[in-house]
């Protein structure tokens, strides 16, 4: 039995049916792990210690946790028993997001995000995750939530210990549909990386006087030419990041290109950088860094 067929048996007894194999779940949803391992193998689920250790720490959306000795095992959300996983409520960022296909969404702009079995409507806080969980039904199609309005109109937002944002309804009325991005790159300094960085990821720093335009690229390769060779020597260091922009938003400034094919670029003039900050969606992030 490979690693995902497993991994998808353990989502079961440890969020759905624990009594399927014979195991208990305590009120934060924590088991033995030994206890585990012995049902999976009396219920034709082959698995050792070192095996149990690898899907958790694999887990490509790190669905399960063991605990500080490795003696339970529980799963970290998407419960539908009842558990109570102690989950601090915290501050959202601005939006969240949510994949999923075509034949859901009459209902959800009719009834909204709802939970259903589970214990919350589960968000995601980068576009990709989203798309990648809408992937598993189909063409995925992305849908914006609102997530700071909800939380300062009173919406409790939770996050798991994998990082994935909880609420217990999203309305429609905090739903964004048909909203195309735009992936662009930005190559960049330390020092703007830091700006970046006590931004929470969010933001772009404003210009400095003598530079009267923001310039994102729209390719990876280009971004790399311009970190490692060009950063790299005039502060020792250089970073591309990569982050998502409202495409309607994006159209008001056309591609410049600036040399070969793929040295494209957004035009963005200074003082309409807050603005454009305002319509990033999700987290900038780093995708390459030199030296390497």
């Amino acid at each position: 039995m490979d690693h995902k067929r497993i991994s998808k048996f353990l989502s079961l007894v440890l969020r759905h049916d624990p009594a399927r194999i014979g195991i208990h779940l305590d009120e934060q949803g924590w088991t033995d792990s030994a206890k585990l391992i012995e049902a999976c193998n009396g219920n034709g689920v082959p698995i050792d210690f070192p095996l149990l250790e690898e899907i958790v720490r694999s887990s490509d959306k790190q669905r399960f946790a063991l605990n500080d000795d490795k003696s339970r095992i529980r799963a970290n959300q998407g419960h539908s028993v009842t558990v109570d996983l102690d989950l601090e409520k915290i501050r959202p960022p601005r939006h969240l997001f949510h994949g999923t296909v075509e034949k859901y969404l009459e209902s959800i702009r009719e009834k909204g995000l709802k939970k259903g079995e589970r214990h919350h409507v589960h968000l995601s806080a980068d576009i990709d995750t989203a798309l990648k969980v809408g992937e598993r039904r189909g063409r995925p199609i992305l849908l914006v939530i609102n997530a700071q309005e909800m939380h300062e109109q009173g919406h409790e937002f939770h996050r798991s210990a994998n990082g994935v944002w909880l609420v217990d309804h999203a309305s429609a009325s905090f739903i964004r549909f048909n909203v195309r991005t735009s992936v662009l790159y930005r190559p960049v300094g330390p020092e703007e990386l830091a700006l970046i960085e006590a931004s929470g990821w969010s933001a772009f720093p404003p210009r400095l006087p003598d530079q009267p335009i923001f310039y994102p690229v729209t390719n990876e390769a280009y971004a790399i030419q311009i970190a490692r060779d060009w950063n790299v020597k005039a502060s020792g260091s250089g970073y591309v990041t990569k982050f998502h922009v409202d495409a309607d938003f994006l159209s008001r400034y056309p591609v410049q290109v600036v040399g070969g094919r793929e040295h494209a670029e957004h035009w963005i003039p200074a003082e309409e950088l807050e603005e454009f900050n305002h319509h990033i969606l999700g987290p900038i992030t780093i995708t390459r860094s030199y030296p390497e």
